[in-house]
Parts: C-alpha cells; sequence; structure tokens
C-alpha cells in the first residue's frame, strides 16, 4: 500500500517537473527574441538583386518526346509551351520583388540599403548584414484537381482536370559584418500560386443524371508579377524571423538549445510560437 502511495505521488510530481522545464525553456526564448527586437534598429540591410530570372517549364504534351534532347534543348522547348512564364520580364519581376523586400525591411525597422548605395553602407557603424538574391526561379505544371461523388451505394463518379501553378523559388546568401557570425549562409524559400477553381457534382433525381460542374478563374501575367512583389514582402518577414531565431540560439544558456520556433506576427505585433521558419537553410 506505501509503495502505490507512493507512485502516485511520484507522477505528477515528474510531470510538474518537465512542464516546469517546458515554459522555462519558451520563456528564455521570447525573452532573447524581444532582446533582438530592441536592437534591430541598429541594423543595416544590403539587399543584392539577381540579374536574371530562371524560368522552367513542366507542361509536357503528350505528342512530345523530349527524352533525346539535352537539357539545355529541352528546357527552351518546354518554356514554349508555358502560358505565363515565357513572357514574364526578368527586370520587371526583380524589381517588383526586390520592392517588396525593401518595403517589408523597412517596415520591420531595418535600415535598407541597395546595391548602388554600397558604399553608404559600408560606411555606417550598425551592426550590418548583406542579403543576396543569388537566385530567383519560376516554374510553370500543370496541378491535378480530382473530385469523386457517391449518389447510390453501388455507384461513384470521378473527375480530374488541371489548372496552373506557378513557383516563385528564392535563393538567398545570407552573411554578416563586423559581428562574430560572419559565415555566408544559404537559404530557401518557396511560394506558390495557381488558378482559383470551383467544382461540383450535380445530380438529377428525375432523370437520374450526373453532371459535373467546374469553372477556373486563370492567372494572368499581371498576377505573377504581383505575386513576386508579394513573395519579396512575405520573405522579409522571414529573413526577420530567421535573424530571431538565430539571435536565440546563438545566446541560449550554455548547454541548452532551443524548443521552439519563434516568430513575429506583423498583424499582432507580439511573438508566437511556430511550426515552420518560412526559410529552409541549406548551407
Amino acid at each position: 500500500m506505501l509503495k502505490k502511495l507512493h507512485s502516485r505521488i511520484i507522477v505528477p510530481v515528474i510531470l510538474f517537473t518537465g512542464l516546469i522545464s517546458m515554459l522555462s525553456s519558451c520563456s528564455i526564448e521570447r525573452r532573447l527574441a524581444g532582446e533582438y527586437l530592441s536592437k534591430k534598429e541598429t541594423t543595416s540591410v544590403l539587399l543584392i538583386s539577381p540579374d536574371i530570372v530562371f524560368k522552367e517549364g513542366f507542361k509536357v504534351p503528350d505528342s512530345l518526346n523530349i527524352d533525346s534532347l539535352s537539357k539545355e534543348n529541352r528546357n527552351v522547348l518546354l518554356l514554349q509551351y508555358t502560358e505565363l512564364i515565357q513572357y514574364i520580364s526578368d527586370s520587371t519581376f526583380i524589381d517588383g520583388y526586390m520592392n517588396g523586400l525593401s518595403f517589408g525591411l523597412r517596415q520591420l525597422g531595418y535600415k535598407v540599403f541597395k546595391d548602388y548605395n554600397s558604399h553608404t553602407f559600408l560606411a555606417s557603424g550598425d551592426n550590418r548584414i548583406i542579403v543576396n538574391l543569388a537566385q530567383l526561379q519560376l516554374e510553370e505544371y500543370y496541378i491535378p484537381v480530382k473530385d469523386h461523388a457517391s449518389f447510390s451505394d453501388d455507384e461513384l463518379y470521378r473527375y480530374e482536370f488541371y489548372i496552373t501553378g506557378i513557383n516563385i523559388n528564392s535563393w538567398f546568401e545570407l552573411s554578416g559584418l563586423n559581428h562574430a557570425d560572419s559565415l555566408i549562409r544559404v537559404v530557401f524559400n518557396s511560394e506558390t500560386i495557381s488558378d482559383y477553381s470551383e467544382s461540383d457534382f450535380r445530380y438529377f433525381p428525375l432523370t437520374g443524371e450526373v453532371k459535373y460542374l467546374y469553372s477556373v478563374d486563370s492567372l494572368r501575367i499581371p498576377d505573377v508579377y504581383e505575386a513576386g512583389r508579394n513573395t519579396g514582402y512575405l520573405n522579409a518577414g522571414n529573413f526577420h524571423n530567421y535573424l530571431i531565431n538565430r539571435h536565440i540560439k546563438l545566446n541560449m544558456p550554455k548547454g541548452q538549445t532551443p524548443a521552439n520556433i519563434i516568430v513575429y506576427d506583423r498583424v499582432s505585433g507580439v511573438l508566437r510560437k511556430s511550426k515552420s521558419l518560412g526559410f529552409t537553410e541549406i548551407q
């Protein structure tokens, strides 16, 4: 009886100790994140833009045999079958993307410099970070939309159609000056836009007929340019959150590692936990 009573006491104590440890870790992370936010006004960012946008098409017609083609010839040919990205101006897309990135960073409190005024950036005494958009890529492809419905116990109706999807892929090289962590880090982000579609099966009980109705609001070229600006703005927030979590990782108490990802919510202006960072570190 004594052993049984003892186990009932020990289990809650262990659980309570674990809970305290979790809360303590989260409290440290939030404190360090707040510490970074209070210092970011002294951070200058130099933005370096790419010269071109890489474009790749994946809309392969059934009648086209591309296996015998070289990779270069295959890419040129498949780009001709894209409906949108082959008509995108590299310079216009890059300008919109970088304007969105610059605006987002300024909104978050950073001092932003473009590559043409790098001498002013280098002369500043602030904590300086170089953000090089090393590669920008557009991919156009088909997205299958599959539906099924049943209106009786023994009959299943299926329908499939395709819409257009575009990936906006970004590779950044991040490097710091005049601080301890000067290693160049490569991070990746991918955002997707697509046609908007609505679809539904309709059953007509008087005739027993089943029809499938769908409509597609297709992407247009201006939508792609707008998505580029929005992606730049979004990645400003991802960059900000990346730096917050780098600061947390580098300043955790000895022997401890962060248990949570902490991000800054631009809408509410508060720090919160998140499942993802927005950037994938690949180097």
